[in-house]
């Protein structure tokens, strides 16, 4: 079945125009060069360019914003890294300050007493041998 003012297609739409331009099937009337009203001729325009530029820049347009949110999210989880890094800091500071006092000879001391119950020897409670065999004095 025909279509009325059907035509082959020779090209995809988006290669251009067709090499061959449509037959017109109605006489045109003649211009008047001297009577000339200022109407324009309406020509057909078209638009498959501008169609591609526009879809172009939506593609870019969407590179673009998906390029900066990748690098805002980037940025946020560098600043939460940096967080996480200056807590670690501040605890390694931390035990740093309590290993430290842990080592003091005072608080040897007072563990000593306190939490194991020792006291301290008397003086003469300790003899040391002597290296070649005899007894000490």
């Amino acid at each position: 079945m025909a279509v009325i003012g059907a035509r082959p297609a020779t090209n995809p739409w988006f290669l251009g125009r067709r090499s061959r331009p449509r037959p017109r099937t109605r006489p045109q009337p003649a211009r008047r060069a001297r009577h000339y009203s200022g109407r324009r001729i309406a020509r057909q325009v078209d638009i498959r360019p501008l169609l591609v530029a526009i879809v172009v820049a939506a593609g870019l347009a969407l590179f673009y914003l998906s390029q900066s949110t990748r690098v805002a999210a980037t940025g946020y989880e560098i600043d939460g890294l940096e967080a996480t890094l200056a807590e670690r800091h501040a605890e390694q500071q931390q035990l740093i300050w309590a290993i430290g006092e842990a080592r003091s000879p005072s608080e040897i001391t007072n563990r000593a007493r306190t939490e194991l119950r020792l006291v301290p020897l008397e003086d003469g409670a300790v003899t040391f041998a002597s290296p070649d065999g005899r007894p000490a004095d």
